[in-house]
């Protein structure tokens, strides 16, 4: 578990991860180094993973968001994940359980271009038994983990 000192260093990093230590430092009570010391021990203990920045698919052409549930022959998982795992259509994709073995997310620049990967590459060069896909209309809630 984190202090509250860590819980809060964590917070204004997650509203802007370019917060300067010496904000961070004056808010939490804190010398700039005692608040570097911290975050090296966060990122050391795998708290933090990374540091990034988040695009937006949609100024990049990807205008449709879909949703994938696979049912994958239980035999052909091991090789079709690390094969689902090369196709840069999906950004993100879980194992599963219940009816369908994999859900998948991905990012397509219109029906057509999705029609086109289900077709010819989803439907054409992997084992599925069955599947639905969904496209995504809004996003009401979208984050990872936050504190």
């Amino acid at each position: 578990m984190v202090s509250k000192v860590d819980n809060r260093i964590l917070e204004m990093l997650q509203l802007d991860v370019r917060t300067p230590v010496s904000k961070i430092a004056k808010e939490v009570g804190l010398s700039e180094n005692g608040v570097r010391y911290r975050l090296e021990k966060l990122e050391k203990g795998g708290y933090i993973k990374s540091y990034t920045i988040l695009l937006n698919p949609k100024k990049f052409g990807k205008n449709i968001l879909a949703i994938f549930n696979l049912e994958i022959e239980p035999k052909m998982m091991r090789s079709t994940l690390s094969k689902l795992v090369g196709l840069d259509e999906f950004i993100k994709i879980y194992q599963t359980t219940g009816q369908f073995s994999i859900n998948a997310i991905g990012l397509f620049d219109n029906e057509k271009s999705l029609t086109r990967f289900i077709n010819n590459k989803l439907l054409f060069e992997f084992p599925i038994q069955n599947y639905t896909v969904e496209i995504v209309m809004r996003k009401v809630k979208d984050t990872d983990y936050e504190i």
